[in-house]
């Protein structure tokens, strides 16, 4: 038996660039950190049984792709539902194929199982998506990410002062709004209607918020959350609803320096950058009914956990 355990992310700045529509035209460039929170997936044979039908089309392409003929049991639980906006698609396809692999004695590199998942979900059923997930969920950590038109990805760990790390675990605080969405149906809209000038944008408002990191500039980090928000808000009808319009108001009223909807939009999570009076952005936030939820960080990206 196999067991292996995948961080959920979050993305902290030029989230969308990495989308294949936008970033074949003007390469992507983004910064993602994994968090603890954690997709798991038990890989167990299941005696003198063959695989024939399997419904869920990502278990489907791992199979295939990792030649698993003989039949397992996989059992997959998750820290965090489904279709909230923190990557877990990408976990899930990241930690079953790290599973799989073990499973039959084979070791993988991070950096391959990133590939191989994007390739399932990218290549194989064709969703619109970037590399984002399937990249920061295996390898874990803080870290910068470049995407040439072709498709390469580069990436380099954030090294950070600890004390910017404790800062920005404490000033960034999470929401859940209940919602659940597809990531797919957002960024389908975002290819239908986005301005390459928007996302242009957005790409060198990433850049900056990599610079604000690396030099302890937190509070200016914040604001490019808010300058994001305002561009990725005009992107897609299904980014954002008068409900959580009144959400994000509320919460810069109450002090935040910007904040997001985590994946594509939609719904799922918001985040929230805030130096002080953090107890009054609780409270206005409690009393519109949002669970708040407490992250740290992940520095080991998939493994196994037993």
């Amino acid at each position: 038996m196999v067991i292996t355990k995948t961080p959920h992310r979050i993305t902290l700045g030029g989230g969308g660039t990495d989308i294949t529509w936008y970033s074949q035209k003007r390469g992507g460039a983004w910064i993602s950190a994994a968090i603890d929170q954690y997709v798991y997936l038990k890989v167990k044979p299941l005696p003198n049984k063959n695989i024939t039908d399997v419904s869920n089309q990502i278990i489907r392409e791992c199979l295939k792709l990792t030649k698993t003929t003989h039949g397992v049991e996989i059992i997959s639980t998750s820290d965090i539902p489904g279709k909230s906006g923190l990557g877990g698609s990408g976990a899930f396809t990241v930690g079953l194929l790290h599973a799989l692999y073990k499973h039959q004695g084979i070791n993988k590199s991070k950096e391959n199982l990133a590939k191989e998942a994007y390739f399932i979900e990218r290549i194989k059923l064709q969703k619109p998506i970037g590399p984002q997930d399937q990249y920061i969920t295996a390898l874990g950590s803080l870290r910068y990410f470049e995407m040439d038109k072709k498709g390469n990805v580069q990436h380099e760990p954030l090294e950070l002062m600890a004390t910017t790390i404790f800062r920005l675990k404490n000033n960034l605080l999470f929401f859940s709004t209940g919602v659940q969405r597809d990531a797919s149906l957002v960024l389908s809209d975002v290819k239908k209607s986005a301005e390459t000038q928007a996302l242009d944008k957005i790409k060198e408002i990433g850049k900056m918020a990599k610079t604000y990191l690396l030099k302890n500039k937190l509070n200016d980090f914040g604001k490019t959350f808010h300058e994001h928000w305002l561009i990725k808000r005009k992107l897609s009808d299904k980014v954002t609803n008068s409900y959580f319009d009144e959400i994000y108001d509320e919460a810069m009223r109450s002090g935040a320096l910007g904040g997001k909807i985590m994946g594509a939009g939609g719904g799922g999570w918001f985040v929230f950058y805030i130096d002080k009076n953090k107890s009054r952005l609780r409270n206005k936030m409690r009393k519109m009914r949002l669970k708040e939820h407490k992250f740290g960080f992940d520095w080991e990206g998939t493994r196994l956990a037993i």
